[in-house]
């Protein structure tokens, strides 16, 4: 959400406690939400929410628009971009943008618009992204220090194309080193270091990012040799410094495994890309029931579903444990890691999906789903995943695998595609559980306005009123687990 939506939820919250009807609570207490807002969060589908916004963006170029109306209509372009960016429409997404910022200028829009500006990557996109990073990160560093450490990173990378490492090696060191550990940042940062004769730095990220994609991005290794020769270090160091991380990644999946009593498996996508997946079976003895295939959360560590895999593994649910391409070991060319799909998170989705079909068509015939139906699973951001196999395998078309419910854990949507994510819901009719936690609030309010316009009885919301995040919210006390146990079940109602 942008600062004002996140601002004005806030207040709901805290005047609404159960966020059950965030428009109505807020309104009732006296409080009007912005109008693009209201229009995400009350659209009968997409389009009729891109019709508000368009319009509200209009109004807001307008030449007699007042102040507020500015800003409304920065707000509406802002989340039209993100609309526009998830469908793959860059060069719209980019016009929405510069719209936003001439009207609004908040930090969504203008770190939106310096990374489209760096995938395109032409110079004159260079040196647009460089005269707006470094005006943004100046104006955090004086108002919201918490961000600034974003924006003089996109402003280090900004220098580096413009060919001044050494000057962004110095926005690194003043600003960034917490950022090393993202993926989008590692491989950005080392490449600043070596071209500013700081390959010290470089060398110990280098080699747990040569580690963490399986020593298969040419690009990495390529750095990794370079700075090697720099330091005038030999092969065998290399190689030990890359496989003592390695072995520890390794071992954290092998224990994993081992504590489920599962095994890792591979195949091939129809592109040729490896599919990863952790069969955990059924436990012996339990009644068979529709196997969960849960899709892992890419920037989560591969433990923290520990606890929902083997719940439902003793409750006689086969669990596969799939690994979205990117990420625990799911790597081929051009997809090394989850920062891959920065900027094309629909089309991530999309591929997401149909390797989940594939991997179920695959379990099925191997005797996985002897019931012909499977639940599906999906953590934060991976919503659309879920929805997108709802939709072409829930009613087991030509006699596949179908899908009989839907697990939305900790559920993340850009708020413009909320409306149309609940009416596809409602139109599949899908029944879906969503787990959410106190510390997920985003996530709360999310879960609320997906269930609001489904059909009664189709979505589930539970909160578990204890600490935890994401995939990992399970592991609270076992009501938590049995809930959604008790919810599998139940007799379905009808639409």
């Amino acid at each position: 959400m942008s600062h004002r939506a996140c601002a004005f939820a806030a207040i709901a919250l805290v005047l609404c406690p159960s966020f059950a009807l965030p428009v109505r609570g807020a309104q009732a207490a006296g409080i009007s939400p912005p109008p693009g807002l209201l229009a995400m969060w009350e659209g009968k589908d997409g389009a009729s929410v891109r019709a508000a916004l368009r319009r509200y963006a209009a109004e807001g170029e307008a030449a007699e628009a007042s102040a507020s109306k500015r800003l409304e209509g920065g707000e509406a372009a802002w989340w039209l971009g993100v609309q526009d960016a998830r469908a793959g429409r860059a060069d719209s997404a980019l016009f929405q943008w510069r719209r936003a910022t001439r009207l609004r200028g908040d930090f969504d829009e203008h770190f939106a618009l310096i990374d489209a500006l760096f995938r395109r990557g032409r110079p004159a996109d260079v040196t647009e992204a460089y005269g707006v990073a470094e005006v943004v990160a100046q104006q955090l560093a004086l108002g919201m220090p918490r961000r600034a450490p974003e924006a003089h990173a996109r402003l280090a990378w900004a220098l580096h194309l413009r060919g001044r490492s050494d000057s962004a090696l110095a926005e690194i060191h003043r600003w960034c080193d917490a950022l090393h550990p993202r993926p989008r940042w590692t491989r950005r940062f080392a490449t600043i270091e070596l071209a500013a004769g700081e390959p010290a730095t470089a060398w110990g990220w280098l080699a747990a990012l040569s580690a963490r994609t399986r020593q298969q991005d040419a690009d990495v290794e390529s750095l990794l040799v370079r700075v090697q020769h720099q330091l005038g270090y030999s092969d065998e160091r290399r190689k030990v410094s890359v496989d003592a991380v390695g072995e520890r990644i390794a071992m954290g999946e092998r224990a994993i495994a081992a504590s489920l009593g599962g095994r890792f498996e591979t195949a091939s996508a129809k592109d040729g890309f490896p599919l990863r997946w952790l069969a955990v079976p059924a436990a012996a003895g339990t009644p068979k029931r529709a196997p969960l295939l849960y899709v892992l959360p890419p920037l989560d560590t591969l433990a923290s579903v520990d606890t929902l895999a083997a719940s439902l593994a003793a409750a006689g649910h086969p669990v596969v444990l799939m690994a979205p391409r990117g990420s625990h070991g799911a790597l081929g060319p051009g997809t090394t890691g989850p920062e891959a799909w920065f900027g094309r998170e629909g089309a991530f989705h999309a591929r997401v999906a149909a390797d989940a079909a594939q991997l179920m068509d695959l379990l099925s015939q191997r005797g996985v789903a002897p019931g012909g139906e499977w639940v599906v699973g999906v953590p934060g951001e991976l919503a659309p995943v879920a929805l997108e196999l709802a939709r072409t395998r829930g009613a087991r078309a030509k006699g596949g695998p179908g899908i009989s419910a839907l697990l939305l854990v900790a559920p993340r949507l850009p708020v413009v595609e909320v409306a149309e994510f609940r009416s596809r819901l409602r139109t599949v009719g899908t029944r879906t559980f969503i787990q959410v936690s106190p510390e997920e609030s985003d996530a709360l309010e999310t879960a609320d306005l997906i269930a609001r316009a489904t059909h009664p009885g189709q979505v589930r919301v539970a909160d578990s009123g204890l600490a935890g995040r994401g995939s990992a919210i399970f592991r609270g006390e076992p009501k938590v687990i049995q809930r959604l146990l008790a919810w599998l079940e139940e007799t379905p109602t009808g639409k």
